[in-house]
């Protein structure tokens, strides 16, 4: 009965949304319309069809204001303002409907429309159009509701016929002009105002890498001829002699290089005196309290003494000693001597040496389980006064499990670990050294954990490991650990007859040992952009070597190391991630993941903490978390559960489309599909092997999410139904037959809530 009510009130909601958004022009002020947007028609055929989309696309964007929003065609901001209606109340839900949510009408008579003309005009002459008109109507036919058609005639497009530097006797005109075969402004290129603002810029960006410190690009005029005739037009690049100042014509080299290592942010420069400065190579350290080493600043400065000025140079040697991670505070300073040398200066403001942060927070699981975890951290970011960052973490959480079916055990866990890291390659008997902007980085790394699961399994695990950390540019970075080694040891605790449990393929003992290396891509790094793209590559070696030269194999010949079993594998796992955004308020985001674990030799199946699971609040979110598959294999029709089950082989894809609703509350539509299988058959997991019918097995679900974006933190709310269950025979296991919303068993089985934090990918 509760269930019918909440159904019947939300239905109301909706209603009521609905019929105000089908009259939002019965509360509009009298003699007025609800301005619709606009349409832009083009007259002419001068340019060819996709420039004219693309015109059209640009033109309709410069009608101010926009119209209301729309949310999935409806405007629901609108309908909102609408439905709280008028109220003198600064609080209460209806002025948080109308104020905060709702969205006031775009008005007709807030359309300026011969300004927009202009604009439109004007914005065409910027692409070479330089003949363009335009005209504007309203078009008022449907009720109180009004749509500004403009009709619009480009003319020719003039396009470039030459281009001509006028060079003088200035040496900063001659090295202008040694460089110009490499200007934007091509012949047969479209005239374009944004093309000559982009070749300004090229030219001051050539002069900063040869020196020229105190140039600008306003120094650079560009005057075209549309004389000539033929729809095209000369151009000719030249100097604003009588503009720019004699010290923009000098070309600096650098002279004294200060680095002052402990700047107060209102301390004066008194540092310089001579007792005070340590001088390595050509750099002079201000560092009174010997708080650092000086070669740290060797590694990270670009510049040294007798360079020439160099824009990159300075803004990379800036870049290494943000990204050292131990400065707050870092910019510099340059000072002409004479005109042709320049001191620079140097501020870094350090973080505190040691800080302690403590973390807390809640969890859910999609099967009913709760729980919680936190972490103390200490961290050193100058240890042994060569910018190391040392950090002693210690962790701890619970997981319980508070209702629905096949109740699972109580989960503890405990852990602890050291990573030292230093900001430059640590490689025996061989010196490396970089240009890049961002420092790499060498980490050693010590960790412990202890996981309890109630009465049946206590597992222990050691892992030691030693790698670099390095990124070529702001999109690519590479992790590679040439040693690992990880000691696991699980210990039964209980009968898991008697416990009504499977371990499965969790219990794992012996020593994982050898290389991983991972290569990220990620293009969503800067300014927002309408395609963006995300590629993870991990690959995960084990015992190869060694279990190659020793021959073993865990059935006829298995090999230990240090007493123990060791596992031999190779392992894959590419992530590709795409998305579209369709506007600023509306993204489409998709992700295919796929894992390849190959166990042999002294293995039968990966080891479990190196296996893929499917299910779960950031997987496929209509299923419980670890337990679709592997393949065909369902332990819900058996009376004993399995806590988990893993898998060698994965695939899994996912896709949703994200909408923004309210400023911080974002609103998801999503589709998953996936699964895991085994490498090699397992008789208690039947089923479960990989074969070339993969395809066929694969679950699937979709689902409505909504997701609050606090900045610090996204909180996400997914609610997911199974449409595809591959256990069932397989002209079955399409299921959205069985959809019965107003089932209270149906719902109990199949409606299944994640909370997350973040977005799933």
């Amino acid at each position: 009965m509760r269930t019918h009510n909440t159904l019947k009130i939300s239905f109301l909601i909706i209603s009521a949304v609905l019929l105000y958004s089908c009259s939002n022009s019965r509360h509009l002020p009298a003699g007025d319309s609800l301005f619709k947007g606009s349409k832009v028609r083009i007259a002419d055929h001068e340019a060819g069809k996709q420039e004219r989309k693309q015109l059209q696309n640009d033109l309709a964007g410069v009608v101010r204001p926009k119209p209301n929003s729309k949310t999935l065609g409806i405007r629901l901001k609108l309908s909102l303002y609408n439905l709280a209606g008028d109220t003198k109340k600064k609080k209460g839900l209806r002025h948080w409907l109308r104020d905060k949510v709702g969205e006031p009408p775009v008005l007709t008579s807030s359309i300026r429309l011969n300004a927009d003309k202009e604009l439109m005009v004007n914005s065409l002459q910027n692409k070479g159009y330089f003949y363009a008109s335009a005209s504007v109507k309203v078009d008022t036919s449907r009720s109180r509701k009004t749509t500004a058609i403009f009709t619009v005639t480009t003319g020719p497009q003039y396009t470039i016929n030459k281009t001509f530097f006028q060079k003088d006797s200035s040496q900063i005109a001659h090295d202008i002009d040694s460089d110009f075969v490499s200007t934007l402004l091509i012949p047969g290129a479209p005239y374009n105002l944004d093309l000559i603002k982009g070749e300004r810029s090229r030219i001051d960006a050539e002069l900063k890498e040869r020196g020229y410190f105190y140039f600008k690009p306003d120094y650079i005029l560009v005057v075209v001829d549309s004389s000539i005739g033929n729809h095209k037009v000369n151009m000719y690049v030249r100097l604003k002699k009588k503009e720019i100042p004699d010290e923009a014509y000098n070309v600096y080299n650098i002279n004294n290089i200060y680095i002052y290592a402990n700047y107060k942010l209102r301390g004066a420069e008194s540092d310089t005196a001579k007792d005070n400065i340590v001088k390595v190579e050509t750099y002079n350290i201000v560092d009174p309290k010997k708080q650092y080493k000086p070669d740290i600043f060797v590694r990270s400065m670009i510049f040294e003494k007798g360079d020439q000025y160099s824009l990159e140079d300075q803004n990379t040697s800036l870049s290494r000693l943000v990204n050292m991670g131990t400065f707050k505070f870092v910019k510099n300073r340059f000072q002409p001597v004479n005109d042709s040398l320049m001191d620079v200066y140097y501020y870094l403001t350090s973080y505190p040496k040691k800080s302690i942060q403590f973390q807390i927070g809640a969890l859910t699981q999609n099967d009913n389980r709760v729980g919680t975890e936190g972490s103390i951290s200490l961290r050193n970011r100058n240890t042994f006064k060569g910018a190391e960052a040392l950090v002693f973490k210690i962790n701890g959480g619970f997981e319980a499990q508070y209702s629905g079916a096949g109740s699972k055990p109580d989960i503890y866990n405990f852990g602890s670990e050291v990573d030292l890291s230093f900001p430059r390659f640590v490689v025996p008997f061989i010196t490396i050294n970089t240009a890049s902007q961002y420092l790499p980085r060498t980490i050693i790394s010590l960790k412990y954990r202890y996981e309890s699961e109630s009465d049946l399994l206590r597992i222990n695990s050691y892992t030691a490991s030693y790698g670099y950390d390095w990124k070529e540019g702001p999109h690519k970075e590479h992790q590679f650990n040439p040693f690992n080694f990880t000691y696991v040891r699980t210990d039964t605790l209980g009968n898991a007859a008697d416990l009504n449990e499977l371990y499965g393929n969790l219990i794992f003992n012996g020593i994982i040992i050898g290389p991983t290396y991972e290569f990220t891509y990620n293009s969503q790094v800067g300014p927002a952009r309408k395609h963006s793209f995300y590629f993870d590559g991990l690959v995960d070696l084990s015992g190869n070597i060694l279990g190659v030269a020793e021959n073993a194999n865990y059935e006829t010949n298995p090999k230990k190391l240090l007493g123990s079993t060791y596992a031999q594998y190779a392992k894959l796992q590419p992530d590709f991630r795409y998305y579209f955004r369709f506007s600023k308020a509306t993204m489409f985001a998709t992700r295919i993941m796929a894992g390849l674990g190959i166990p042999y030799g002294n293995s039968e199946e990966l080891p479990n903490i190196k296996q893929f699971w499917a299910g779960g609040n950031s997987d496929l979110r209509g299923f419980p978390s670890r337990l679709v598959g592997p393949g065909t294999f369902n332990d819900s029709s058996n009376t004993s559960k399995y806590i988990e089950t893993l898998g060698d082989i994965k695939f899994e894809y996912n896709a949703e489309i994200r909408q923004n609703i309210y400023k911080f509350i974002n609103a998801a539509v999503f589709f998953d599909a996936g699964n895991i299988w085994l490498y090699n058959n397992n008789p208690a997991l039947p089923g479960g092997k990989f074969t070339s019918d993969f395809y066929k097995e694969l679950a699937a679900d979709v689902g409505l999410g909504l997701r609050f974006d606090f900045k610090i933190l996204i909180l996400r709310l997914d609610l997911g139904i199974p449409v595809r269950e591959p256990w069932l025979p397989e002209n079955e296991r399409w299921v959205f037959n069985k959809i019965n919303i107003e089932d209270p068993e149906w719902k109990r089985n199949n409606l299944v809530l994640n909370i997350g934090i973040g977005y799933p990918f």
